[in-house]
């Protein structure tokens, strides 16, 4: 059964949402408005304030997810956060390369966009998912902390055709293959693991960055689930999987097992 959500709250959300994206790009957040309203409210999704959102930031196991434009991300975030506008074509495909055995935690300015979001993952799967009530507003308000940065730089991963990936697996016995995204903070967190498999192994197995907005015909040949993305190559046949966060000890452990 449709159900059709309140016509005041529907028209303050279009209000707001319209102000902070293009009319290039308001047709995308319109359909993912209506489909999220096109059914009952998910029932995975929480509307938590900004101590109780802190709260679960510290606990860890979570991805944390800002929805806002590049622009208001570089001017404040909450620290570790992954930036995926809304409002940017790529929102729908970007946000399914995220682990799903994650717990979302999901912010915009004032939990307006965060709520279309996180509502939108919920039908996608995503559980459990927590909404930044008002968002960075009431987060400031509480003294909680921000931190800023430049805007995202472009990916120094290198671009494969199939021909040149199947030449890297012949070159070298041992290939470990990193499939990260430059606006992915778990990829980011996990640059010092990667950077020190890289020299420890040197000439022993060779290390390959790989974006997946650049390569996205060898990572859907791959099968990866989420990003950050580990396959192992040994002989140029894959011998081992692995999605998301993980310590030099156990990358390492694997390595050597295939040396």
């Amino acid at each position: 059964m449709l159900i059709v959500p309140n016509f005041f709250y529907f028209r303050a959300l279009y209000m707001q949402l319209f102000r902070k994206v293009d009319m290039k790009n308001f047709l995308l957040v319109f359909a993912l408005i209506f489909l999220v309203f096109s059914g009952a409210k998910a029932q995975n999704v929480q509307d938590v304030d900004a101590l109780k959102f802190k709260e679960l930031v510290d606990k860890g196991n979570c991805l944390l997810l800002d929805v806002r434009t590049p622009g208001e991300y570089a001017s404040g975030h909450i620290a570790g956060s992954t930036n995926i506008n809304i409002a940017d074509p790529a929102f729908e495909s970007r946000i399914k390369l995220l682990d799903k055995s994650k717990t979302i935690l999901i912010y915009c300015l004032s939990g307006s966009r965060s709520e279309v979001a996180a509502m939108y993952m919920s039908k996608l799967g995503y559980k459990p998912v927590y909404n930044l009530q008002r968002g960075v507003i009431t987060w400031n308000r509480a003294g909680l902390p921000l931190e800023t940065s430049g805007r995202a730089v472009a990916s120094s991963a290198a671009t494969y055709t199939d021909q040149a990936f199947t030449q890297l697996l012949k070159n070298n016995k041992l290939v470990l293959v990193d499939f990260n995204a430059t606006w992915c903070a778990p990829c980011k967190a996990m640059m010092p693991v990667v950077e020190k498999i890289s020299n420890d192994f040197k000439g022993k197995a060779h290390v390959a960055m790989v974006d997946v907005e650049a390569n996205k015909t060898i990572f859907n040949s791959l099968q990866i689930q989420s990003i950050p993305g580990f396959v192992l190559f040994k002989d140029g046949k894959k011998v081992w999987t692995y999605n998301g966060i993980i310590s030099y000890a156990d990358l390492s452990g694997v390595i050597k097992k295939y040396l």
